[in-house]
């Protein structure tokens, strides 16, 4: 029996979809990881860690866009630019080219972002610790070449620019990270960041930040090391999300800590009456009794 002759269609289409969508989505995927390499070397942790973030949109923008020009073509031109066997081939230089514009876009962005920081105040003198004797800005150049010791003095009480709290964010020594982490005047997202810190040393500190937000506070009452988690209890603005965890804490310690906390909900001091008699469970009780969560 003879097959029946291929269709038209079935001719032109030479190249099978699933393999345009992977070779797609591996172009734009690797432009996009390229850009986000490039900017984390040129500005830093702070805008790369962004790009990073979006970096799914980004490659998933540039291939819907090749998707949608080539069947524009297709529908349009198709026959006479033969975009049927060349199917393949087409949609991956479309990617290649809205990945391209997308990554022209997104440079410029950047560009207008590091001249505002070089223009800022702080990127000219440099931001200080309030209420600390500051020692005299330093270039990223000499922070690198410095020894752990300047550059944990640095990290405590120097005059920092950008670029300068990104370098100490990234230091291989975790007491100088902690000592950064301790600063009044590092910026918010910094800090934030600084709660996920793979050593404890310095997620404690970022712990005991009274600027620490809830959310990061709430991820580090989760955490597996108690000094974590008592620096959480010990901070005054500890959310009541947070407290709610470490009531059920193993450490006595920490149960009281939260029991005398001035944001200690009534769900959290009522969690804390186990039936153990601890001072944590009879402070919970005198302050329900009292009326006073």
């Amino acid at each position: 029996m003879t097959r029946p002759p291929a269709s038209p269609d079935r001719k032109l289409d030479a190249w099978p979809l699933s393999a345009s969508i992977v070779a797609s989505l591996a172009v734009a995927a690797t432009i996009g990881l390229a850009n986000v390499v490039l900017v984390l070397d040129v500005a830093g942790g702070d805008i790369g860690g962004r790009l990073l973030a979006v970096l799914p949109i980004y490659f998933i923008a540039a291939f819907s866009a090749a998707q949608l020009a080539f069947w524009l073509l297709r529908a349009s031109l198709g026959r006479m630019l033969g975009l049927g066997t060349n199917a393949h081939a087409v949609v991956v230089g479309l990617t290649f080219l809205a990945a391209g514009l997308l990554h022209y876009a997104e440079s410029g962005g950047v560009q207008r972002v590091l001249q505002e920081q070089a223009d800022s105040p702080i990127a000219r003198s440099g931001s200080c610790p309030p209420g600390v004797a500051c020692i005299p800005l330093r270039s990223a150049g000499d922070l690198k070449a410095a020894d752990a010791v300047a550059r944990r003095a640095a990290a405590e009480r120097g005059a920092l620019n950008a670029e300068g709290f990104a370098l100490l964010l990234r230091d291989p020594e975790p007491e100088v990270r902690a000592a950064l982490a301790r600063r009044g005047d590092l910026p918010q997202e910094l800090l934030e960041r600084m709660a996920g810190d793979r050593h404890p040393a310095v997620r404690e500190a970022a712990a005991e930040s009274p600027r620490q937000s809830d959310e990061a506070l709430s991820r580090l009452a989760f955490d597996r090391v108690e000094g974590v988690r008592l620096a959480v209890a010990r901070n005054r603005n500890a959310p009541p999300t947070a407290l709610d965890v470490l009531a059920s804490d193993s450490s006595a310690e920490i149960r009281l800590l939260v029991a005398g906390h001035p944001r200690a909900s009534e769900p959290v001091l009522q969690r804390l009456r186990n039936g153990s008699g601890d001072r944590a469970e009879l402070t919970a009780m005198e302050r329900l009794r009292s009326g006073r969560p």
